[in-house]
């Protein structure tokens, strides 16, 4: 077993660790950079309103003459190979006018890439509602309140609360200064903030010019002359 798995094994007993205090380093965007280190206490983890989500992966039209069954976007699986297996839903804010399906496919995607978090050993489980955190794209304004009492100004996400709150403007434009794409940048954006509920509130800062930025670095505050990134292990 790889040492760095040691640090999901505190996952359970610190999912809170990005929920607690009043200190802005765990927004996407706010506090001081600083090296990432595991959690070094406990705390109670935060409650909060379960999700009214559903998931479902096929739907059946019945004519008088035909059936169609139409599948949708999401993987054959939503089952990440992992230790521990950690639990978690998602959501649409219905403010939004955004694909709940092409959302779940993009996430489970991603968290399932060989660069993601499953480099470090971790694995994931979609469920219908509640789990460790709900990931939710939403209107700046739900996000805000959602990740009170941190300041997310309308602009910023955060991993707090049992949430993971991606601001809306953020998913659909980026931000500026980032060079990565789009697709890239979402990435980047579900990595860095269950990165939060993995290693804690702390950020890392840019290793140095033309180097790749660090995932867990304030890459929407700007890339200090670092290369965009949104992977755990990019290589």
């Amino acid at each position: 077993m790889r040492p760095a798995i040691v640090v999901f094994l505190t996952l359970i007993l610190t999912a809170s660790g990005c929920g607690s205090g009043s200190s802005t380093q765990d927004i996407e965007t706010g506090g001081d950079s600083a090296i990432v280190v595991a959690p070094t206490s406990t705390a109670t983890p935060t409650t909060r309103p379960e999700s009214t989500t559903t998931t479902s992966t096929t739907s059946t039209t019945t004519s008088s003459s035909t059936t169609t069954t139409t599948t949708t976007t999401l993987p054959s699986t939503l089952d990440i190979d992992g230790s521990p297996l950690i639990e978690f839903s998602i959501e649409v804010d219905p403010a939004l006018d955004l694909d709940r399906d092409e959302l779940v496919a993009f996430i489970i995607e991603t968290l399932s890439d060989p660069r993601s978090w499953v480099s470090r050993g971790a694995g994931f489980r979609l469920v219908d509602e509640g789990g460790l955190f709900t990931i939710i794209v939403a209107e700046p304004s739900r996000v805000d309140q959602l990740c009170r009492p941190l300041q997310t100004l309308g602009r910023y996400s955060c991993a707090r609360n049992g949430w993971i709150a991606i601001n809306s403007v953020r998913w659909e434009e980026a931000t500026e200064g980032w060079t990565g794409g789009i697709k890239a940048y979402r990435q980047y954006l579900i990595n860095h903030e269950v990165g939060h509920y993995i290693v804690g509130p702390t950020h890392s800062s840019c290793p140095g010019v033309g180097e790749l930025a660090p995932l867990m670095m304030q890459q929407t505050k700007g890339l200090q002359g670092c290369l965009p990134n949104g992977w755990v292990d990019p290589g």
